[in-house]
């Protein structure tokens, strides 16, 4: 049994950021994220608890946030899978949490309008 220890919900996305642990930003892409953190996708994926420097810009905003974080879990080998990251926020503003949240809880109402159900 796998144990979920995301304190929100996880939104599916494909936005273009770049990510740094030393030298020059490498650009990637972030195939979801939630108010704590994200999953990059990277065919190389650095050590857990790697700290990682990211700039990320949401859609519709023009500001770049400079966010840290820390490698949580990765995915080095499986095909099922894409291989890369999980990257837990450890320094992020208010300012910049609040937009990741607004972010994630506009595409989570989306996506409820959408269901079915």
């Amino acid at each position: 049994m796998v144990d979920n220890k995301r304190e929100s919900p996880r939104i599916a996305t494909n936005i273009e950021i770049k990510f740094r642990e030393k030298g020059s930003f490498v650009r990637s892409y972030m195939l979801n994220v939630n108010n704590g953190g994200l999953f990059l996708k990277t065919e190389k994926p650095l050590s857990i608890d790697a700290e990682v420097t990211m700039r990320i810009q949401l859609p519709d905003d023009p500001e770049t946030m400079t966010v840290e974080g820390r490698v949580v879990w990765t995915n080095k080998k499986s095909k099922v899978f894409p291989l890369g990251m999980g990257i837990q926020f450890t320094q992020i503003t208010p300012e910049h949490k609040d937009k990741i949240k607004a972010f994630v809880d506009a595409n989570l109402k989306e996506i409820k309008s959408l269901s079915i159900m």
